[in-house]
């Protein structure tokens, strides 16, 4: 009986202590450690930045010296960059002199090239013409005048019938006449003349001549032409 009410005294004394000792701990579990007196404003969200539209071009200012150095400028074109230098350093004078300077040393391949009159490569088609007379033309003269009535003619001539050949100016000099001329002479005959008409000095062509055009007193075989390889030598104003 005394256990009893001793058990009974203790565990009213320790009960009151025991809830002293927790309440604390278990109140500043629960307690909210702050409380804010006002809020702060959310801070916007960072934009996104705007996107480059393409067009579906290539950016050409890569590749020059930007919108500082002009419309146009190639950084990689050493004339150009070196007018420009002299032109800022000197002004027109400097980009007048390295005009001057291109000129001086590319001037004479102009000059030849314009003064160049080297004759062209003929096309080979057969031109035959009302009299029976037909020529190719293998090269095409571009020096001196086309021959006209009065005008002195300077031409080689290779003359064959078939394969054989009658008449050859290679080792010879050239042969000369006025055109219009009459009583031909040497192997000039009416198909000559007839053939060379529109050709300039380097012109050659190939004539095949029917016995009508042939120089009086040749007999060709029945259905044989006469062949003329012809080069227009020299042309000059004759007078009668």
């Amino acid at each position: 009986m005394i256990r009893s009410y001793t058990s009974f005294l203790l565990l009213v004394c320790i009960t009151p202590l025991t809830a002293f000792v927790i309440q604390p701990h278990t109140a500043h579990l629960t307690t909210p450690t702050s409380t804010r007196l006002y809020s702060e404003p959310p801070s916007p969200p960072d934009e996104p930045e705007p996107e480059e539209k393409s067009d579906g071009r290539y950016d050409v200012t890569k590749l020059t010296g930007g919108a500082d150095d002009g419309a146009g400028f190639n950084q990689f074109d050493p004339v150009l960059t070196a007018t420009t230098f002299l032109s800022r350093r000197f002004g027109i004078v400097g980009g007048l002199a390295i005009f001057a300077t291109l000129l001086f040393v590319e001037g004479d391949e102009i000059v030849k090239a314009l003064g160049d009159k080297s004759p062209l490569e003929g096309d080979g088609v057969v031109v035959s013409k009302p009299s029976g007379l037909s020529y190719t033309e293998s090269l095409i003269g571009r020096s001196g005048n086309v021959p006209l009535p009065g005008s002195v003619i300077g031409l080689r001539a290779k003359v064959s019938i078939g394969d054989t050949t009658i008449y050859d100016t290679k080792d010879d000099k050239p042969v000369a006449f006025k055109l219009g001329q009459r009583p031909f002479q040497n192997i000039v005959c009416a198909g000559v003349e007839e053939g060379i008409v529109g050709m300039k000095v380097g012109g050659k062509r190939r004539l095949e001549v029917p016995k009508d055009l042939a120089p009086p007193g040749l007999v060709l075989p029945e259905g044989v032409n006469l062949v003329y390889d012809i080069e227009l030598t020299e042309v000059l104003a004759g007078y009668f």
